[in-house]
């Protein structure tokens, strides 16, 4: 049955292809007339950006220091110090077994290897998801209202009456105790008259589409071994224009003149006979047959039933489609663009501990990084924990301060950079270089303030000219970068869609009409707002690109709140 289902479709589907294109695009363009999107003003939607922050303020100290690590994997081939040795900027401390710290190199390369690989797979699976189509994966579900509604329908179709409406002396069913035509019952409702035998039968007047239960045949058949059968005539019967019985009168056997229906002999077959045993099977109380077509009574179908029979097939083959929905888009797409900059963090964490193996291997020697005193050496071969310092040099002249930068700001900003330091107390101006940034980014920016979605690293800065100022004294920080730009148009990356690697947004035209506008993007800051260099301006109105309403041509209306 279910194969004749997909015949008969495709069937339909070559009949009607010829205008199934013209009609496609005329059903869209008139669904898109029906359809209202709620619109803002982009003016209302841009995103504030100041730049990334470049100042700080730290306290002014003299005790910096130097502190070298040893890991368990490396080895030491010579300390060229002893504690209370003084040393000056680019003395050699100590040096590294270099065929080991080659081996570490490579290592690191494949670490580096691996978060480039790592990156490149959620990069390409961030651009799935942002030129995916959103999908609807709720279920079928029944309709409880058509439901009603059917089964409404098929109770007013299944309210036949036994008698005709207009005339209660025609049938339109009989079932057992239906009375025939002029008879008479005694007290307890029995037959009297007629006898029921050919020559005084039961005679029932009946429409032309009347049928007769099974529980009647059985009433009236002959019992095994008797004579006990009743003779019943079924006629159609004439009907006058208001529908009523239509009779005439004729003389009884006694010569009384009576009325007696008149037959509808238009009708081919518009008499049968049943001589009480003639009926070959025995009937069912359920059983019911056309009496004048002799075919089986089959009640009309249940539009219900039917409507549950579809469902239940189409809900049977329902399976939940691949791809995202819109509100999995909007979660996962954040998480995705979250993880990629953690990755990015990392590998440029160990970028920056490979820059500096590298500069060791050719000859494995570390060198002092501040002027000062060497205040502890450990044994190297007894040295086993990796968490004191195997190696400790503190200043012991001139001024250093600690401050922090943006991770947005660490390819502009190297050991040897200059920033400029303003004292509290003072108000000078002091120049200092940088002579160390951190691996590691710190818990939020404790020295300044700044953009608190990225990441802050501590650097130290040494401070030459430093009569004016005092130890512990607070300055503040800031460094040179063309980063902080002010300029710029910044939206929510949601209102932004992608289609065959292009960027678009839904704008209002100057006819209040919605259509495809595309873009082109910059920069994502904050991990969920996107530039837009050009293509849009302020004064433009925008949807939100998903849902039923986002299709090009739907009027628009303007909302002060649209929620997504």
């Amino acid at each position: 049955m279910k194969k004749k289902k997909v015949i008969g479709i495709i069937v339909a589907v070559a009949v009607v292809g010829g205008s199934a294109v013209g009609g496609a695009y005329a059903y869209k363009s008139y669904q898109a007339k029906k359809l209202v999107a709620q619109v803002q003003p982009v003016s209302d939607l841009i995103w504030g950006y100041w730049g990334d922050s470049a100042t700080s303020y730290g306290m002014v100290t003299n005790d910096s220091s130097q502190e070298i690590y040893l890991e368990s994997s490396k080895s030491v081939k010579e300390v060229y110090v002893e504690e209370g040795d003084e040393v000056a900027v680019g003395d050699p401390l100590m040096e590294y077994d270099t065929a080991e710290l080659q081996i570490d190199i490579e290592r690191k390369k494949l670490e580096i290897k691996n978060l480039e690989n790592d990156i490149a797979v959620a990069q390409h699976e961030l651009e799935k998801m942002k030129n995916s189509k959103p999908v609807d994966k709720t279920p079928p579900s029944i309709d409880t209202n058509k439901m009603q509604e059917l089964e409404k329908q098929d109770a007013e179709r299944n309210q036949i009456s036994a008698l005709d409406k207009v005339d209660n002396r025609i049938y339109n069913y009989i079932t057992e105790g239906a009375l025939p035509y002029g008879a008479v019952t005694d007290a307890e409702g029995k037959i009297v008259s007629p006898l029921g035998t050919k020559e005084d039968p039961y005679i029932y007047y009946c429409n032309a589409n009347a049928f007769v239960y099974g529980s009647f045949y059985n009433s009236v058949r002959f019992t095994e071994g008797k004579n006990d059968g009743k003779y019943v005539i079924f006629r159609i019967c004439k009907k006058d224009a208001e529908g009523k019985m239509v009779t005439v009168k004729k003389p009884s056997a006694t010569g009384e003149m009576v009325e007696e229906p008149v037959v509808d002999t238009t009708i081919a077959n518009h008499e049968v006979i049943f001589d009480g045993g003639g009926i070959p099977a025995s009937y069912e109380a359920g059983t019911a047959w056309h009496i004048f077509t002799g075919k089986e009574y089959v009640p009309p179908t249940s539009l219900a039933d039917k409507y549950m029979e579809e469902f239940m097939e189409h809900a049977t083959d329902w399976r939940e489609p691949e791809g995202y929905t819109v509100e999995e888009l909007l979660k996962l797409i954040p998480e995705k663009e979250s993880r990629i900059k953690e990755l990015d963090i990392q590998r440029r964490q160990q970028e920056l501990q490979l820059e500096k193996m590298q500069k060791s291997v050719s000859d494995g020697i570390v060198y002092a990084e501040v002027s000062g005193v060497v205040k502890k050496v450990g044994d190297p071969q007894g040295y086993q924990s990796s968490s004191e310092p195997f190696l400790v040099l503190t200043g012991d002249e001139g001024l250093y301060v600690r401050g922090t930068i943006s991770e947005l700001l660490l390819n502009d900003i190297a050991v040897g950079s200059v920033i400029t330091a303003n004292s509290w107390e003072s108000g000078m101006t002091f120049d200092a270089t940088i002579t160390e940034i951190s691996d590691y980014p710190i818990g939020g920016n404790q020295w300044g303030e700044g953009n608190p979605n990225v990441s802050y690293y501590a650097y130290t800065a040494y401070i030459e000219d430093s009569s004016a100022l005092r130890n512990g004294e607070y300055v503040d920080l800031s460094i040179s970068t063309n980063q902080s730009e002010k300029e710029g148009l910044f939206i929510e990356k949601a209102y932004v869609r992608q289609e065959d690697g292009k960027a678009y947004v839904m704008i209002a035209d100057e006819k209040d009409k919605l259509k495809k506008q595309y873009v082109v993007t910059g920069r994502t800051i904050y991990g969920n707002a996107i530039e837009i260099k050009s293509g849009l301006s302020k004064q433009d109105r925008i949807a939100f690109p998903y849902g039923k309403n986002a299709v090009e041509g739907a009027s628009v209306e303007e909302s002060l709140n649209i929620n997504y």
